[in-house]
């Protein structure tokens, strides 16, 4: 961003410049234009530019915020079920549980965001969440009876693919619970067959 907002009124003016880049993200991709924004915002393209230097740099705010906003929630979902006291299928149906609610609203346009944001913002970004989450999750499968060497081999290839599924299915007419009941299910599944006890 050029400028961070200080006063209620700005903050709110870049809130709805970011939701209103998200509607249409989902709709018209990288196709939408700061015009079709500042008009969706109902703000002047002036303003958009006053915060933001071009419309790529609204697509990295958005990336940020959103990895941001998943990370948080994350964290507290694990911290709120230890690996001493939780199994690993309900962990995973937690971690999933998460990543579809922060995706029902948008995640045709979140999905966007992984393609239209800088590589470099979104690639150290993502990757910093991605290595902190799977840090975190080694424990719980290892618990569950797989080596740390496995388990970590196992999360690298598992949190890309729960990613494009979300963003994916994202919208498809499933309600949140049925989309992560799913999801969690295939996943579990599938690292259950690869599992070498």
């Amino acid at each position: 961003m050029r400028k961070r907002p200080r006063q209620q009124r700005s903050s709110f003016t870049v809130e709805v410049i970011l939701e209103a880049t998200t509607q249409l993200l989902g709709a018209e991709g990288a196709s939408l234009t700061t015009n079709g924004i500042a008009e969706t915002a109902g703000v002047s393209v002036g303003s958009i530019y006053q915060y933001f230097g071009d419309k790529q740099a609204i697509f990295d705010e958005l990336a940020a915020r959103h990895l941001a906003a998943a990370e948080v929630r994350m964290v507290a979902a694990l911290d709120a079920h230890p690996v001493e006291s939780t199994d690993w299928p309900a962990v995973l149906h937690e971690v999933v549980a998460v990543a579809v609610e922060e995706n029902s609203s948008h995640g045709r346009a979140h999905g966007r965001l992984r393609e239209l944001a800088s590589p470099g913002v979104v690639g150290e970004l993502y990757a910093g969440f991605a290595q902190r989450l799977i840090t975190r999750l080694i424990a719980y499968l290892v618990a569950d009876g797989w080596t740390p060497a496995d388990a970590e081999a196992d999360l690298r290839l598992t949190l890309p693919a729960l990613d494009a599924q979300i963003h994916q299915l994202a919208g498809s007419g499933l309600d949140d619970d049925e989309l992560t009941e799913r999801i969690a299910a295939y996943t579990e599944g599938a690292l259950r067959g690869r599992r070498v006890d």
